[in-house]
Parts: C-alpha cells; sequence; structure tokens
C-alpha cells in the first residue's frame, strides 16, 4: 500500500491532469503531451461582393421588357398574384417633371406587360376613383444621363427607374432600374408641358421622384408623394382631358385641382393658364399669369418658354405665341414694378455649339427681353441688369436644338437685392 505522502501525491497528479485536460482525445492520441497552443481563429467572413455592373444601353423597348418583367416578379413573390387594381401615376422625366412621349410610351408598355404576366391585376389609369380602394401603384421616371459621368457632356443615354407601391401598406413591393440607348428614347414633352409657358420641379414632383429613385424594396414611400395622390388624381384627369383637347373639360378640371393643390402648384397654375386662353378667357388668363410670375419672384427665380429662332435673337414669328409672349412680358414688367426689389435676367442656350458663341447669344437674347421690358415700363431701366449663361445650366442636356431640349434654351428672372 502506497504511503500516504505518495497517495496525496497521486491524487495532486490526477487532479492536475483534469483540470489540463489531459485526458485521452477523442481522436486517440496521446494524453501524455498535451498541446498548449492557442485555439485557431474562426475563418473570416466571405468578402462582399461588388454590385453588379450595370447592364449596357439598350433599345427603349428591350430596356423596359428586361427591366419591367422582374419588377413584376419581384411584385409578385412579395404580394402574390391574386387579384389587385394596379394605378398607373402617369410617368414623368425626372430632370424636368414633365411628361413626355417616352414617359408615355414607358408606361404602356409596362402596362401591357403587366397584363400578360399578371393577368389577375386590373390596371388602370390614376382617378379619383381608382385610388379608392388601395390599389398597386405604379411610378417611374426617365433621365437623360452621360454614361461616362461628364457633367459637361452631352447626354448619351436614358437611365428608366420603375417602382410599385402597396397603398395598403405604403411601402415599396418592388423596385428596377435600367438604361436605354438614348436615340429611342422620344423625349419630346406632351401637349400640356409643351405649351405651359413655365417650368419648375416644385415639390409634389420632388416627392414623386424621391419615391422612386431615393428608395429601396420595402422603404415606405415618400410622405409627400403619398399625401398629394388626391391632388394628382385630379391633376391628372384634367391634364387627360387638355392632351385629349377637350378644353371645357380640362379648364373646369384645372379649376377643381385649385381646391385640393398646394397653393402655387404651377401645374394647377400652367393648367388654368393654358384653357382660359383656348377658351377665350383672356383676361382670366392675364390674371393668373400674373400668380405664376408672383409665385416665380417670391421664389426669387421664374424660368419662362420665350423661344427663340435658333441660333439667333429673333422670337418666333407664331401669331398666337407672340400675343402670349406680349402678355407675358407685360405681366413680368407689372409685379416688378410693385416691388422694390431689382431683376436679373438669364439667358440660356442648349449645348449646341461652341462654349464662346453659346455664352454671346444667351446674354444678347436676354438683353433683347431687357429691351422689351423697358419699353413696357421705363422706370425699370435702373433695376434690370443681364447675364448670358450659356450652356452651362442646362436641365435636359440633349443638345437637339428642337422641343425636347426646349427647357436649356429658356430665360430665367431672378429676384436680386438692388445694389
Amino acid at each position: 500500500m502506497p504511503s500516504s505522502r505518495a497517495l496525496i501525491s497521486l491524487v495532486t497528479a490526477f487532479a492536475l491532469a483534469l483540470a489540463a485536460g489531459c485526458t485521452t482525445p477523442q481522436d486517440g492520441t496521446s494524453a501524455s503531451a498535451p498541446s498548449m497552443a492557442p485555439a485557431a481563429p474562426p475563418p473570416p467572413p466571405p468578402a462582399a461582393s461588388a454590385p453588379p455592373a450595370p447592364l449596357p444601353p439598350a433599345p427603349f423597348a428591350e430596356t423596359l421588357a428586361r427591366a419591367g418583367e422582374r419588377l413584376v416578379q419581384e411584385a409578385v413573390a412579395t404580394v402574390g398574384s391574386g387579384p389587385r387594381e394596379l394605378v398607373i401615376d402617369p410617368l414623368i422625366d425626372a430632370s424636368t417633371g414633365q411628361q413626355t412621349s417616352g414617359t408615355v410610351a414607358m408606361g404602356q408598355q409596362i402596362a401591357a406587360l403587366v397584363k400578360a404576366k399578371a393577368p389577375a391585376w386590373n390596371v388602370r389609369p390614376l382617378t379619383r376613383t381608382s385610388l379608392a380602394n388601395g390599389p398597386l401603384l405604379f411610378i417611374g421616371t426617365l433621365t437623360a444621363i452621360n454614361t461616362q459621368n461628364d457633367a459637361t457632356g452631352v447626354a448619351d443615354a436614358f437611365r428608366a427607374c420603375m417602382a410599385l407601391i402597396d397603398l395598403r401598406t405604403g411601402k415599396l413591393v418592388a423596385k428596377r432600374a435600367d438604361r436605354a440607348t438614348v436615340g429611342s428614347v422620344n423625349a419630346e414633352p406632351t401637349a400640356f408641358f409643351r405649351d405651359s409657358p413655365t417650368w419648375s420641379r416644385d415639390r409634389t414632383v420632388a416627392a414623386y421622384i424621391k419615391s422612386c429613385q431615393g428608395s429601396t424594396t420595402g422603404d415606405a414611400a415618400d410622405p409627400g408623394y403619398l399625401i398629394r395622390l388626391p391632388a394628382q388624381a385630379v391633376l391628372n384627369e384634367a391634364t387627360t382631358a387638355y392632351g385629349e383637347g377637350r378644353m371645357p373639360d380640362a379648364y373646369r378640371l384645372y379649376r377643381e385641382a385649385r381646391l385640393v393643390a398646394e397653393p402655387g402648384d404651377l401645374r394647377v397654375l400652367n393648367g388654368v393658364y393654358l384653357t382660359s386662353w383656348r377658351t377665350g378667357k383672356r383676361k382670366e388668363a392675364a390674371d393668373t399669369f400674373g400668380e405664376i410670375v408672383e409665385a416665380g419672384l417670391e421664389s426669387k427665380k421664374l424660368p419662362i418658354k420665350l423661344f427663340f429662332n435658333p441660333g439667333t435673337t429673333t422670337l418666333l414669328q407664331n401669331a398666337d405665341l407672340r400675343a402670349q409672349y406680349a402678355l407675358w412680358l407685360r405681366e413680368v414688367a407689372a409685379q416688378v414694378g410693385g416691388r422694390e426689389s431689382c431683376l436679373k435676367i438669364v439667358g440660356h442656350t442648349s449645348r449646341t455649339g461652341s462654349a464662346e458663341a453659346n455664352d454671346a447669344l444667351s446674354r444678347r437674347r436676354a438683353v433683347v427681353v431687357q429691351e422689351a421690358l423697358e419699353r413696357q415700363n421705363k422706370k425699370l431701366a435702373s433695376r434690370l441688369t443681364v447675364e448670358g449663361a450659356g450652356s452651362r445650366e442646362v436641365i435636359v442636356g440633349l443638345g437637339t436644338d428642337d422641343l425636347r431640349d426646349a427647357l436649356d434654351r429658356r430665360v430665367e428672372f431672378r429676384t436680386v437685392d438692388c445694389s
């Protein structure tokens, strides 16, 4: 029998062995020489994959087909393919806020695709009635871009963004974007936007664009967009009537829109002005244009589409336009004459021609407008200044010198402090 001292030593050694984990390992290796190396670190997480490179621009119809099909698939996976109403809020050009032949074609092609891929969804236009039952809402934008990210280069493609919002939840259930070749997109404004005397991307338009371009699937749509949908529905009914030549109906609907739209909404004011003019209500047209001028001068920026013959300082000779231009300039002169501030007249050109030529031409056009205002009110002479911005502040950037980039050849009135 071992001595007490030996027994204590044996027990102590066994306890130390247990504490050190030196029992026979599971793999059967000897426990007589345990490894004291630290445990191996966990493997690093896999590197995040880079976002896929954008597909090269394709013809417009092909772009819409490939992006639209993925959009519908994504939406069906979220909300199912059962019966739903799908309402199309007319798509817009994101640079201008206008509807164009291209945005109309985009809406029509997506509507046809939805009918083919999700036949239980009932596609309807945006009206007050079609919003009643919490439909799916389709929105989208087209944006002229330069694919080389050259801020001074002519646009060479269009980026198409499209999204579906479930109005029952207020969230995006699908979103896709793709690019189309510039020559395959017709960017000419539709009748109402072509005829409108002024332009601005107001808060309503900005909220629409943000809901499409500034959101991802699962995000809530911009609240500023959703809250203005009832007014947008009336405006769409009015603009549809205008495009179909139903001027008395359009006049009535634009006046109805004034009751629900934001004060100073330029689409409403442009609509009341145009339909008043078209239906012979010239005094109301003049009064409404006065409101347009007032809103622009209050915001310190009023762009007006005074069209010059290409490369000249001569205004277009169309008789109806000449009559409207006279009214516009008269109202600007009257509004500025009743204020204490001064006015800077800024001419703009498209990206056709050299920078030096565009700077000189845009300034000469501003001088033509300055002289016209001074003829209306000689007291304005000391309060008007001119500037030629050339093509440095283009909005569309296509360089086509036609109706597609008409806004690039605008004249702006900017309220400034008198020195």
